[in-house]
């Protein structure tokens, strides 16, 4: 029997001390982006691990983009970003999306996020930022068919979360994007024409050019209520 194996129920798994010590030594400064990690003989030697035990630990600080890992290569520390650390919640997503509750629960959670976003956006777009909402709009407004409005539709949504000059932000409106693209697909069968669904993006962008907060957030719940309501009444046929 193994160290691992006499573990008595309760106590942490070894790859949960290993990847923990790792943690705190890059938390602390004592491992700096770029370094090498010690070898895997090294780390099962120095823990008293497995090597399986080591493996899952190095792979865990990957996920959370602590480390880079490549085969034949020693593992390096990294500096994690935003994406890395909203890529770690699209399997549960995903696992969500599978029961109708669990749609219910990203639909309601998107919503919440946006109506802050368009908050945010009245309150702080530069011109600039106008700018380039307006050209995201403008490419909706000519979209002539479904994959190529569905596209303009997640555009003019992701340029909003840009505006925002808050990477977290534009890192879960890309999740929310990728989460929900179903959703918008179903949506856009229903009977809801593209000019409708435009005029509900203009309603949008023109509160938060006229720098309203209210109207802003008000403007992008009538949207995402509509698209949620298509989308469950083409759901249930």
């Amino acid at each position: 029997m193994t160290i691992e194996e006499a573990q008595p129920a309760g106590h942490r798994k070894k790859f949960q001390e290993i990847s923990e010590h790792l943690e705190l030594m890059i938390f602390l400064g004592k491992l700096q982006p770029g370094d090498k990690i010690s070898s895997e003989r090294d780390l099962m030697a120095q823990f008293e691990a497995g090597r399986s035990s080591v493996r899952e630990a190095l792979f865990s600080l990957q996920r959370k983009g602590l480390l880079a890992i490549r085969p034949g290569a020693a593992a390096r520390v990294t500096s994690p970003s935003a994406n890395t650390m909203v890529s770690e919640l699209s399997g549960a997503a995903r696992h969500l999306l599978r029961r109708p509750e669990g749609m219910r629960g990203l639909q309601e959670a998107r919503a919440l996020f946006e109506i802050g976003l368009s908050r945010r956006a009245a309150m702080r777009a530069t011109r600039e930022d106008l700018e380039q909402l307006a050209a995201a709009l403008e490419q909706n407004r000519l979209a002539d068919d479904q994959e190529e409005f569905i596209r303009t539709d997640m555009q003019f949504h992701y340029t909003l979360s840009m505006i925002t000059h808050n990477d977290i932000f534009t890192s879960l409106n890309m999740a929310l994007n990728e989460w929900l693209v179903d959703q918008r697909r179903v949506s856009a069968r229903s009977k809801m024409t593209f000019a409708e669904a435009y005029e509900e993006h203009k309603a949008i962008y023109d509160a938060i050019a006229a720098r309203d907060p209210i109207a802003a957030m008000v403007a992008m719940e009538r949207h995402l209520d509509s698209v949620v309501e298509r989308y469950w009444q083409h759901i249930s046929g």
